[in-house]
């Protein structure tokens, strides 16, 4: 297919020989600078539309502005527009890989393909410092071998990687052969057999494809010779620049790398320590409620104190209003006491009088039974009448004493109610007393009757002796 395609050499339009067969009357999906030959060279060789999605958008306005091809067509490199075409594409070429987030630019390419799609990721070795064409830096991730294989084979089932490495030679030509000649390739000149690889590629599909294992794409020399400096001195220190530049960007990109360690490391560490606060947190505030509930308590325990001492206050109030009402009651009680005493030493003197008065009574009876002379009764007459006096007297005294002691009695008993919550010893002590008191009753009372039985019988003796007496 002739082309008036401006001839333009970079290293990524050796894809568009290597994928024509895939390309070829089909929808072509390219992921890269929107100014790159490559989606020039893959409607030279007979794709039928190319959608070029590209994140700068610098580069999308330039090259739309110098677009004169209707089936090349440019989009922002989004979700939102590849998200419309599912399925849409039959290949899918990326220049770089490194161009966007790797793992998910391959999701959005795997649901751009059809089911017999084909994806081709190209990413530069960085272990590549000499190049055989200067190779324009459009990624802004770096993959080597195994993160490019490791990308892609998240998405899809089937990965062949591959590796395109710089051809230089001659060509020995026969001028006139007889028939197709066969060409033979000999690499005796290099170390290893092949140069090192500029670029890996990875071929990837859901269904297994087939496609050439080796394939040597030649190139225009003048193209190669003018896109090269003339000056090889210059060339020399270019190359040793870039090698420099390189060597400071691996070490830039490996202290970048430990310390993305480094701060991962911190956020896990801060991760953790913010767990830890978290859970400090919580203890505190459980422990909080705990201080409060307590704090609660302790306020319930200090009313709780406050009316068990108002109420000991009062009970004490209580006992010492007790304690003076039973020592006013003591002291009543030894005045009875005191009082009983003297009563019993004045009835001991009264009995002793009786006694005197009986054996004055005895005498007198005597007398009356020897038949006393007139002026001897008489005399017992004037006497009898003084002693009934005398017993009225007395039975009057002994009625006084009876009522005194009934009153003590009384004032005992009502002392005694007065102090019902008085102590054991204190009761006991009461007790004792009324005891006595009433011991004392029942003696005045006994010794009252006898009184009074004997004042009887000497009144009767008395009045049977005057009637005698006036009889005779």
């Amino acid at each position: 297919m002739s082309s008036a395609i401006e001839p333009v050499i970079e290293p990524a339009i050796v894809l568009a020989a290597y994928a024509e067969p895939l390309a070829s009357g089909r929808r072509v999906l390219f992921v890269g600078p929107a100014t790159s030959a490559l989606p020039a060279r893959l409607l030279e060789r007979g794709a039928r539309v190319v959608l070029v999605c590209d994140p700068d958008p610098a580069r999308l306005a330039e090259a739309t502005a110098k677009n004169r091809l209707g089936a090349l067509s440019f989009s922002a490199l989004a979700d939102g527009q590849l998200a419309l075409r599912d399925g849409a594409f039959d290949l899918a070429i990326v220049e770089d890989a490194g161009i966007s987030d790797p793992i998910a630019l391959v999701k959005r390419l795997r649901r751009a393909l059809t089911q017999r799609g084909v994806a081709i990721l190209a990413s530069r070795n960085p272990d590549a410092h000499l190049p055989l064409l200067p190779q324009r830096a459009s990624g802004t991730i770096s993959l080597d071998y195994y993160a490019l294989y490791d990308a892609v084979k998240t998405e899809f089932e089937h990965v062949r990687m591959l590796g395109q490495a710089p051809f230089v030679g001659y060509v020995i030509a026969d001028f006139a052969p007889e028939g197709t000649p066969e060409p033979s390739l000999d690499t005796a000149f290099l170390p290893n057999g092949a140069e090192e690889p500029e670029i890996f590629l990875a071929v990837a599909s859901q269904q297994a494809i087939d496609l050439e294992a080796f394939a040597v794409v030649q190139l225009p020399y003048r193209s190669i010779v003018s896109s090269a400096p003339s000056d090889s001195d210059a060339l020399r220190r270019a190359r040793l620049a870039e090698t420099s530049t390189r060597s400071k960007l691996d070490e830039a990109e490996a202290e970048l790398a430990t310390e993305r360690q480094l701060l991962a490391t911190r956020e896990a560490e801060l991760v953790i320590e913010r767990q830890a606060v978290a859970a400090r947190t919580a203890e505190l505030a459980s422990e909080r409620q705990a201080t409060a509930a307590r704090a609660a308590e302790l306020a319930g325990e200090r009313k709780a104190s406050a009316a068990q001492a108002a109420e000991l206050a009062s009970e004490r109030q209580a006992v010492v209003a007790r304690d003076t009402k039973l020592r006013e009651a003591e002291t009543r009680v030894f005045a009875r006491d005191a009082e009983l005493t003297a009563l019993r030493k004045e009835l001991e003197s009264k009995n002793r009088q009786l006694a005197a008065q009986e054996g004055k009574l005895n005498e007198l009876g005597q007398k009356l039974a020897q038949a006393p002379s007139p002026e001897e009764a008489s005399a017992a007459a004037a006497d009898l009448g003084a002693l009934e006096q005398a017993l009225a007297e007395r039975g009057e005294h002994v009625r006084k004493l009876e009522r005194d002691l009934r009153e003590a009695e009384r004032i005992g008993k009502e002392l005694l109610r007065q102090i019902p919550s008085a102590p054991a010893a204190d009761q006991a002590s009461a007790a004792r007393i009324a005891a006595d008191t009433e011991l004392a009753q029942k003696l005045a009372k006994a010794q009252a009757d006898l009184v009074a039985t004997r004042w009887a019988l000497e009144a009767a003796v008395k009045r049977g002796a005057v009637g005698d007496a006036a009889g005779s």
